[in-house]
């Protein structure tokens, strides 16, 4: 069987990585000279966003993915403009990103035993579908998907920020709401090691000119204006989005290709692993892409559920949920327990957004 697999990112990697386990050996193309964005960049692998997996790390080793953290996350800040919040525990892992040694990427691409990945390859899908069997998109935007016909537009992201210098607490992690900056959006301090931090403003849909705007007043608001910066940068605003299928023909789609990233806090890394392991199975064992792939989009699509009531939300409403959640007995439900509060609450929270959805569109035909 001849398989494609067209960027060698999360999904791509792990859907090559499972083939190969499986007993094939892909061709994965990769436009870039190798693995890894280009800018340093950390995520955060949250265990109550993604319950009833368990500790993720356990997880993902059921599935032969040993990707090794740089941190355990001990202690999450959430701050509004007002009111913070600090919750300890087991909350999860830091995981680095981009082309450094230790990236989720480059672990990924260091398991590869007999795939090689051609660089400086830019493929088109169209090009590669009459000679393979199969190809599986993972370039992370939405190109094929939208060309595909399965592709629906819901937001744009721009991501504004730099890695800096200073002391910090590498276990603890800070997240900002606050709408005179961030908006829509948010704000956060990532530390990478006891003196480097990722710091970075995620809007939505506004102009670069007003990201490069709010990213200062970001910095000034809260007292970070006199870190030192070792690099700057501004990531290329993307759409943010989801499809109504994940394979079409004899092409699947993985990971953001397939708009597997959450659209309140911009996870999505579980699900791109996932998406591309899952791909794999469904060329090799004929289990149906869509079902194996329609649970993750479900997840997503509840944890986006929530950034609805977030946007009505004024700074001073913003206060209010930051209060709640330092509530004794709130911090232990949602971080110490096993209780799977996204996933209850989600789909909820999906239908009031119908019935609010469909009240305004009542009163804008009236």
């Amino acid at each position: 069987m001849k398989i494609a697999i067209i960027g060698a990112g999360l999904g791509g990697l792990a859907c090559a990585l499972e083939c190969e386990r499986l007993g094939v050996i892909p061709d994965v193309f990769e436009r870039d000279e190798s693995v890894g964005w280009g800018f340093t960049c950390i995520t955060h692998w949250l265990h109550p966003i993604h319950r009833p997996k368990g500790d993720l790390y356990d997880y993902l080793r059921k599935f032969n993915l040993d990707l090794k953290p740089i941190n355990k996350c001990n202690e999450l800040v959430m701050r509004s403009p007002n009111k913070e919040t600090i919750i300890k525990g087991n909350i999860g892992y830091i995981m680095r990103r981009g082309k450094h040694i230790d990236s989720v990427e480059s672990q990924l691409y260091r398991s590869l035993e007999r795939t090689s990945v051609r660089f400086n390859r830019p493929a088109d899908y169209k090009e590669l579908s009459p000679k393979y069997d199969y190809v599986v998109v993972a370039t992370g935007n939405r190109t094929a998907a939208k060309e595909l016909g399965v592709w629906k537009d819901i937001e744009l992201v721009h991501v504004r920020g730099g890695v800096a210098f200073g002391a910090f607490k590498p276990t603890s992690t800070t997240i900002y709401f606050n709408r005179k900056y961030a908006g829509k959006g948010y704000a956060r301090l990532g530390p990478i090691n006891s003196t480097q931090a990722i710091v970075g403003l995620y809007q939505i849909g506004d102009s670069e000119y007003e990201v490069d705007s709010h990213y200062k007043n970001f910095l000034e608001f809260e007292g970070l204006e006199n870190l030192e910066f070792n690099y700057e940068f501004s990531v290329p605003m993307w759409t943010g989005g989801r499809v109504d299928k994940f394979h079409v023909g004899n092409v699947l789609l993985v990971g953001q290709s397939a708009g597997l990233m959450e659209r309140f806090l911009g996870t999505g890394a579980i699900e791109a692993l996932m998406s591309g392991i899952f791909a794999a199975r469904s060329m090799l064992k004929g289990e149906d892409y869509d079902t194996l792939v329609r649970p993750l989009q479900d997840h997503i699509e509840s944890v986006s559920s929530f950034r609805k009531p977030f946007e009505s939300l004024d700074n001073d409403g913003l206060d209010r949920p930051i209060s709640f959640i330092d509530t004794p007995g709130v911090k232990q439900l949602i971080y110490n327990t096993g209780l799977n509060i996204v996933d209850i609450l989600g789909p909820m929270q999906r239908q009031i957004n119908k019935i609010v959805n469909m009240i305004g569109r009542d009163e804008v035909e009236s």
